[in-house]
């Protein structure tokens, strides 16, 4: 079986209008993944909670072919989002047992997708679904947040940020890496501390801590120190 999408994502040959207008008065798109069981109130509580609004995408992943229990939950999670304002969630039938091919599925439809935000939406439905989306949206080299949404209500998500696949698809190197084993290993250290360290100039080191600032490596504390982020720590530590 082949995997079915409805509606189409603009880039694809099937959207309308309306579509290409909204991506003109929104900045910037977001397009959320999220696989569906049996059970639509965990995808609802994880767009109440990311405030996904109406020039978003959403796109609802199961395995096909369609069970009545997935039906049905798909068919109220689509009422409740027009109800409450949110975009209608398109949904994509996936032929699990044919892993491969689903990744293919996905791989292409994320391809037509440009200048959007992605995120990974897990908490709910089969396990295999998280793993094909999260191993499309790898093989496509995109960024991509990933929201997990637990099934217990009064339990926190957890949120990891679209800079950890980017510290993944491109790790530091050369002086990048030398300053950061360095911020790691000594926390609250000065740019003029690492300038000592490492013989570079000021400005190269100032340079240097903007990159990986912006790859969620390092922070400020005080006025010019700085230390190694949580994310550092676990990929480079």
């Amino acid at each position: 079986m082949d995997s079915l999408i409805y509606p189409g994502f603009p880039g694809r040959s099937c959207f309308y209008p309306f579509v290409v207008i909204s991506i003109l008065l929104v900045v910037f798109v977001r397009v959320f993944f999220m696989p569906l069981g049996f059970h639509e109130d965990i995808l609802l509580r994880a767009m109440l909670n990311l405030r996904v609004r109406g020039g978003d995408f959403v796109y609802v992943v199961t395995c096909g072919p369609l069970v009545g229990a997935v039906k049905r939950a798909y068919e109220s999670l689509r009422a409740m989002c027009l109800r409450q304002g949110f975009p209608e969630p398109s949904l994509i039938e996936l032929n699990c047992r044919d892993f491969y091919g689903s990744v293919k599925s996905i791989r292409q439809l994320v391809s037509s997708i440009h200048d959007a935000d992605i995120y990974l939406c897990s908490g709910a439905g089969l396990r295999i679904l998280t793993h094909i989306i999260e191993v499309a949206l790898l093989a496509s080299r995109r960024i991509f947040n990933v929201y997990y949404e637990p099934e217990a209500e009064g339990v926190e998500p957890i949120f990891i940020p679209s800079t950890l696949y980017l510290n993944i698809y491109k790790s530091p190197r050369g002086k990048e890496e030398d300053i950061l084993k360095l911020v790691i290993s000594n926390p609250g250290l000065s740019v003029k501390d690492i300038t000592q360290s490492i013989r570079v100039k000021e400005k190269t080191a100032r340079n240097i801590l903007t990159r990986l600032k912006n790859m969620g490596l390092v922070k400020r504390i005080g006025r010019d120190r700085v230390q190694a982020t949580e994310l550092a720590i676990a990929l480079y530590g």
